[in-house]
């Protein structure tokens, strides 16, 4: 990731590496001007006019200076940003394409902050310490360098003798700094975690005002934190002192050594502020090596998270996208099922077949592995060979995209964008806008939509919060139908509404989208009585088949949960 960016957008940190260096050089001869206009004043009869040329020659330098720091950040921080900018894009075009298992798994926090403070380390390793280990090592040389041509070798070599112990006190403390950074990481993914499961849950907190016991698990976590970043604070805080300590020893030698030999006449009293001002830049690039081996440090632990994202591999091996005569005829033999990671079988031994155009129902209780099976209709996660079929191919053969673009799958949750009721429906294709009260008025959401204060263009909130249930839900329908695609699966997404208003959108669908393929997946069996086959479900297995006519004529299970429904609804009414 980092080795190909660099083989790429070498020439830009060259660019920037060049004006860095040529701003180290023009800081060089800056002491030497002032040491020049100390000796030049310190003259009995000062030559004003030399004086007045040196004042303009450190004019032009910290012109040069600017103008070179402009160019550096531009291109050293910019190509930084822009590894930043490629990164981000990587990892999310990596997993949005992962399947349903990817998601399972991981956390929305963890992977958030990976997204966040994992990368931002990582940009300042592309950045910041390409800016520490050129003036580590350029500034560090120029300066014993001028020091030793400009004021005396013996001096300079004896006052430098301290400055390297900086390096080994950051060897020292970079190891310490690694092991808390990385526990710093884990926490901060715990507590992002905990927030966003305590802001997406809010609703259940407030129904069972359970404030007090979230607020001790957060604060819990919050501590944890804090205790983590405090460990790290105290190792970086330390480390910063003693770089500081050494730099004023060499100070102290300067004024013990240097001192004399002004006194003697060995050098000037302009080399000794010269020299002064050299010890004061020596000790930057000193600390800056110090914060490079922090920052190495940590990059090193958010790039091994980030690598965990990006080398995360898909779980269902996707054949090449090939597009054909999508018609949606399904024939499962003998199919059982386990989550990926888990032993239990979730579907055992299901044979089944769903010809073009039917309408089929799913029921059965919850738990009984309906939603599993739609699940597997669209190849949300991998199966054995041979045991599910698609226009008579294997579905391993078929890329799962393309069977996605074929098939409007409304799941149980219904889950909104904050967009507009218009571009929710419209999601599949911008171009469907124009047509969402159309497909609105099929999922009976039309007039609902209508009676909000801007209609279709009203923002429905953070995952359709400005909506209620049941209108999310038809929303998520008229969404599905909008796609227009040949196969249409409800997913028990009509709960949030009543039994009427489940059997008339059903009705509906049914009636305005023939030729298609509906599978319906109920616990309400008057809303699916009329479709074409209907499997009932239990415990994995499909334990009876048929219509309705046929199912309760056999008075087993479906003959019993159909009187048990008829019962309730009339103790209801």
């Amino acid at each position: 990731m980092i080795k190909n960016f660099l083989k790429k957008h070498w020439w830009r940190y060259l660019i920037g590496v060049t004006f860095l260096i040529t701003v180290d050089v023009i800081q060089i001869f800056i002491p030497k001007q002032i040491g020049s206009i100390i000796d030049a004043v310190g003259l009995a009869v000062p030559d004003m006019l030399y004086v007045n040329s040196l004042i303009f020659r450190i004019l032009m330098l910290a012109v040069g200076l600017a103008i070179g720091r402009i160019f550096w950040r531009i291109t050293i921080n910019g190509t930084a940003r822009l590894f930043e900018f490629q990164l981000l894009n990587n990892m999310f075009q990596h997993i949005i394409h992962l399947d349903q298992d990817f998601f399972d798994k991981w956390r929305t926090g963890d992977l958030m902050t990976r997204f966040t403070s994992d990368v931002y380390l990582l940009r300042r390793l592309m950045g910041n310490s390409i800016i520490m280990i050129v003036d580590a090592v350029f500034m560090t040389s120029l300066t014993i360098i001028a020091m030793g041509s400009f004021v005396d070798w013996k001096l300079t070599l004896i006052a430098i003798i301290p400055l390297p112990s900086i390096a080994v006190i950051s060897l020292i403390f970079g190891r310490m700094i690694q092991r808390r950074a990385m526990d710093l990481q884990k926490k901060t993914s715990e507590l992002s975690n905990i927030t966003e499961e305590d802001i997406a849950g809010i609703d259940v907190i407030k129904l069972y005002a359970n404030h007090e016991v979230m607020e001790k698990i957060f604060a819990n976590k919050a501590k944890e934190y804090y205790n983590s970043f405090i460990k790290l604070i105290r190792v970086a805080g330390l480390m910063y002192p003693l770089a500081m300590l050494v730099g004023q020893l060499s100070t102290i030698i300067i004024f013990n050594i240097g001192g004399p030999m002004v006194i003697n006449n060995q050098i000037t009293l302009g080399d000794f502020i010269m020299t002064h001002q050299y010890i004061g830049m020596l000790v930057w690039p000193m600390i800056a090596f110090g914060d490079f081996v922090n920052l190495l440090a940590r990059a090193k632990a958010s790039l091994k998270r980030v690598n965990e994202v990006l080398n995360q591999p898909n779980s269902v091996v996707e054949p090449p996208y090939e597009v054909y005569d999508f018609q949606g005829k399904y024939e499962i033999k003998n199919l059982s099922f386990s989550y990926p990671g888990t032993k239990r079988e979730v579907l055992k031994r299901v044979n089944m077949k769903i010809e073009p155009g039917e309408m089929v129902a799913f029921v059965g209780k919850i738990g009984s592995g309906k939603s599993t099976l739609a699940k597997l209709l669209v190849k949300m996660y991998p199966v054995e060979r041979g045991t599910i079929f698609l226009d008579g191919k294997d579905i391993n053969d078929i890329n799962g995209r393309f069977i996605r673009e074929n098939v409007s799958y409304v799941p149980q949750e219904s889950f909104l964008f904050s967009m507009t009721v218009r571009e929710n429906i419209a999601f599949s294709d911008e171009k469907l806008e124009p047509y969402a009260e159309e497909y609105a008025q099929l999922a009976h959401v039309h007039e609902d939509i209508t009676n909000l204060e801007k209609a279709y263009e009203t923002v429905v909130g953070v995952r359709g919060a400005t909506l209620s249930g049941g209108q999310r839900q038809r929303v998520t329908i008229a969404r599905a139908l909008a796609k227009n695609s040949k196969m249409i699966i409800l997913d028990d997404c009509l709960s949030a509404v009543d039994t009427e208003t489940e059997e008339e959108i059903i009705k509906t669908l049914r009636s305005e989208t023939e030729g298609k393929t509906i599978v319906v997946i109920s616990h309400r069996l008057k809303a699916v009585k009329d479709a074409d086959k209907i499997f009932v479900f239990d415990d994995g297995k499909i334990v009876e088949e048929g219509n309705h006519d046929e199912l309760i004529v056999k008075e087993g299970i479906y003959y019993s949960m159909y009187i048990k429904q008829l019962i309730e609804k009339k103790v209801e009414d």
